[in-house]
C-alpha cells in the first residue's frame, strides 16, 4: 500500500482558476491549459482538451451490461437480466440545470429517463476550478420491478495510442468482488493488451480490477487521462468491447482468438459489478452480498487530462 487504504494519489497538480462563459446553447470554460465546451441542448461535452487541442477522450456514458460468463449462462443470466443489455441506449434527456459557480467549480445536472425501462438516471458534472471534471452518476429503481443490474457504471472509448496503464487497486491479475482476496492492493502498471484474460475457452467478461483508487491511461509521451475515484471504483481497460465478447442468448462456439481485432481501448469505470459466482456452473447464482439488488445507486469519480 502507498498510503492508507485508498487515498494515495498520482501526484497530479490541481491548482488553477476556472473562467466560464455562458451562452444560450453552450458553456465555454478554461482553467490553465485545460479548456472545453458543454452543449446545453444535447448534454454532451463538445470537447475537453489540453495543450494544442489534445483531446484524449469523450466523457463516459452509462453502461449496465457485461459479456456473460460461463457461470452466467448456467444460471440463465442472459435472459433473466437481459433487459439491461440495451438499457444505456434508450435514454432521453429530460432536463439540464446549470448551477452557480463557486470556489469548487461550476455544477451541471443532467436528468435522463432510461426510456426502455422507465427509470430515472442523473449525471451531475462539476467542472472543477483546476480543470478536472467530477462525474456523479445516480439511478433510482424505487417502485420498479426490475431484475438486478449486472453492473452499475459508465464506459468510454479511447484511441489505440493510450495503451499504457497504471493504477492503484487490486491486482495484478483480474479480480471481481467475490474473487479478489488473492489480489492485493498496490500500484500496478502494464499494457492494455495484457489486461485481456485469453485463457478462457470462450470470450466472456474478463480483465476486471476492484478496489481501485486511481488509474491512468497514457501514450508513449506520457499524455493521456487520469481517473480518481471519490470512493473506490472498479474498472477494465481492454481492446475488446463487451458487445464483441457477448454471443447473445446462447453460447457461441468460438475462442478468444476468433474475436475481430479492435485496437480501441474500451474503458469501464464502475461502482460495482455483479460477482461471477462459481459454486457450480449450472444454476448457482453469485452469493447474495455480491449481487446488485439495491434500489438506489450513486458514485463519483474525477476525470483529468494528463498533458505534459
Amino acid at each position: 500500500k502507498l498510503a492508507g487504504d485508498f487515498f494515495a494519489t498520482a501526484g497530479i497538480s490541481k491548482t488553477s482558476t476556472l473562467s466560464v462563459t455562458r451562452e444560450t446553447e453552450r458553456i465555454i470554460f478554461q482553467s490553465g491549459d485545460i479548456k472545453g465546451e458543454f452543449d446545453l441542448k444535447t448534454g454532451y461535452f463538445r470537447n475537453y482538451q489540453g495543450k494544442g487541442g489534445f483531446q484524449p477522450m469523450r466523457m463516459p456514458e452509462p453502461y449496465f451490461w457485461r459479456a456473460p460468463t460461463d457461470n452466467d449462462f448456467g444460471s440463465g443470466m442472459p435472459s433473466t437480466l437481459g433487459i439491461w443489455r440495451s438499457a444505456h441506449q434508450g435514454r432521453k434527456l429530460k432536463n439540464v440545470t446549470v448551477g452557480d459557480q463557486t470556489a469548487a467549480g461550476l455544477p451541471i445536472k443532467l436528468e435522463y429517463e432510461l426510456t426502455g425501462i422507465a427509470v430515472p438516471y442523473t449525471i451531475d458534472f462539476l467542472i472543477m476550478s483546476d480543470g478536472g471534471i467530477k462525474v456523479t452518476a445516480s439511478i433510482n429503481l424505487t417502485g420498479r420491478d426490475l431484475p438486478e443490474m449486472p453492473r452499475f457504471g459508465m464506459r468510454t472509448v479511447l484511441s489505440p495510442e493510450f495503451d499504457s496503464l497504471q493504477y492503484y487497486g487490486r491486482g495484478p491479475w483480474e479480480n471481481y468482488t467475490d474473487r479478489n482476496t488473492a489480489s492485493f492492493i498496490g500500484q500496478y502498471n502494464g499494457l492494455v493488451k495484457d489486461q485481456f484474460t485469453a485463457n478462457y475457452i470462450r470470450p466472456q467478461e474478463n480483465g476486471y480490477k476492484t478496489d481501485v483508487r486511481w488509474l491512468t491511461l497514457t501514450n508513449r509521451s506520457g499524455r493521456g487521462i487520469y481517473i480518481e475515484g471519490v470512493q473506490p471504483v472498479c474498472f477494465s481497460a481492454l481492446h475488446h468491447s463487451a458487445e464483441s465478447m457477448d454471443p447473445g442468448m446462447t453460447k457461441k462456439q468460438q475462442h478468444p482468438s476468433d474475436l475481430r481485432p479492435d485496437k480501441n481501448v474500451y474503458l469501464h469505470i464502475d461502482l460495482l459489478q455483479r460477482g461471477v459466482g462459481g459454486d457450480d456452473s449450472w444454476g448457482a447464482l453469485p452469493h447474495e452480498q455480491y449481487r446488485l439488488k439495491d434500489k438506489v445507486y450513486t458514485y463519483s469519480y474525477i476525470v483529468r487530462i494528463l498533458d505534459k
